[in-house]
């Protein structure tokens, strides 16, 4: 009667081990919270978000409000954002030219480093150290001064 009894309890302690197990393994990487899953894109995208959906939403009410900011201002806000649009392409331009007119400028003083090093290379000891810790300086302060 005893040996059922322990056999009993140790099947029961095998299928409790087995459930635990089960139990952890499936709730591997559902730890993130906010009761969403991690991977893939937010609840709501797709077809039935944004503002095309406001209207079924509205029961039509929101059509009504669509255009209303351009006709409002008299085309000024239309105005206003390519005003905004041309001044940013602009500003993109700029900035692009003065990266290359930086670039330009650095392998510049490179190539004049790289010249003086070549030239403190016949000298000697102290001498050589001198020239080149010059050099070292030269290209420093070429470097800084040019247009950023």
């Amino acid at each position: 009667m005893q040996n059922a009894l322990r056999m009993i309890a140790r099947l029961g302690l095998v299928f409790l081990l087995v459930a635990g197990v089960q139990v952890m393994a499936s709730a591997q990487g559902r730890g993130r919270g906010a009761g969403r899953s991690a991977g893939g894109p937010p609840a709501g995208t797709g077809v039935d978000r944004g503002i095309g959906k406001s209207s079924d939403a509205s029961a039509g009410r929101a059509d009504k409000g669509r255009g209303t900011a351009s006709d409002k201002s008299k085309g000024r806000s239309d105005a206003g954002r390519e005003r905004a649009r041309a001044a940013s392409e602009k500003a993109k331009s700029v900035a692009k030219d003065k990266r290359r007119e930086h670039k330009r400028c650095v392998k510049g003083c490179n190539q004049a480093h790289k010249n003086a090093i070549r030239a403190c290379r016949g000298r000697t000891g102290a001498d050589r150290a001198a020239c080149e810790r010059a050099a070292n300086e030269a290209h420093r302060n070429c470097v800084q001064g040019c247009p950023r």
